[in-house]
């Protein structure tokens, strides 16, 4: 089955997934799990959904989901989805929040879906055909990552909400935690951001990768030291601090960012 086969199959899903999320919004509670990220009942039920619905359309592929783990081995084609990433912004009732759909193939990501309903907006990518946002509102448009220039007082750099106790910058624009990781993701993305940080697992990052990385970003460590997506996975090895801007970006924001010797 071709990329575009699979696009087709699985963003009806996605959808489905969101009106599912929509349909509990603000009516859950979360709780917090060992790792101390919080989770809800409406995670629950659309991971379920999307594992089923993958298990169905693709039998036989490795799903890797945030709360029930890997279905198989991470040969080959491996699905990873996020129900809710940024599930304390859901439960506080903001929109910036979405399901999150990505495959891989030997690691690398080739296909991305993202729905964020609350804002009307699907961001989509197939490797090698571009990535687009599709919107009620203005249609389709093509996503394209800004071209670094020297940072100003309007800038964004999109940051963990833990940013001021991890790190330090010299930056002269604006610092902006909207708690999703891949709506920091879709503003790099599509130009808006000049660049984003995060610490975060597989998961949070399959979806929205394949789209940044076909609008002609990409993702970093911090340090310089390559990313394997799938050594982002619990117990793999210690999470590293990620970037995420265009090619240019990422070697300027490491001359401006670091990691404090006290954060955890």
């Amino acid at each position: 089955m071709n990329l575009q086969a699979r696009l087709d199959r699985v963003l009806p899903l996605v959808r489905q997934a969101s009106e599912l999320a929509l349909s509990h919004f603000g009516k859950v509670q979360g709780h917090e799990k060992s790792d101390r990220t919080v989770v809800s009942e409406a995670d629950e039920l659309v991971e379920r959904l999307l594992v089923e619905g993958l298990q169905r359309r693709f039998p036989g592929e490795t799903i890797v989901g945030e709360e029930g783990g890997a279905t198989g081995p991470l040969q080959g084609p491996v699905w990873s989805v996020d129900p809710i990433d940024g599930t304390s912004a859901y439960l506080s009732r903001l929109p910036h929040w979405g399901v999150s759909v990505g495959l891989l193939v030997e690691g690398r990501p080739v296909l991305g879906v993202v729905d964020l309903p609350l804002l009307g907006e699907t961001c989509l990518a197939v490797a090698g055909q571009g990535a687009w946002m599709q919107t009620d509102r203005w249609g389709r448009q093509a996503l394209r990552v800004r071209p670094w220039s020297e940072p100003d007082r309007e800038s964004m750099f999109c940051v963990p909400s833990n940013f001021h106790r991890r790190y330090g910058a010299h930056f002269p624009g604006k610092l902006r935690s909207l708690g999703s990781t891949v709506a920091h993701v879709l503003l790099v993305a599509r130009g808006d951001a000049c660049a984003a940080l995060m610490r975060v697992h597989l998961w949070d990052l399959a979806g929205c990768t394949a789209i940044l990385t076909e609008a002609g970003g990409r993702l970093e460590t911090l340090d310089g030291s390559p990313l394997n997506l799938l050594e982002l996975l619990p117990g793999a090895a210690p999470l590293p601090d990620i970037l995420a801007s265009s090619p240019t970006g990422l070697a300027e924001m490491r001359t401006r960012v670091w990691r404090r010797a006290q954060g955890s």
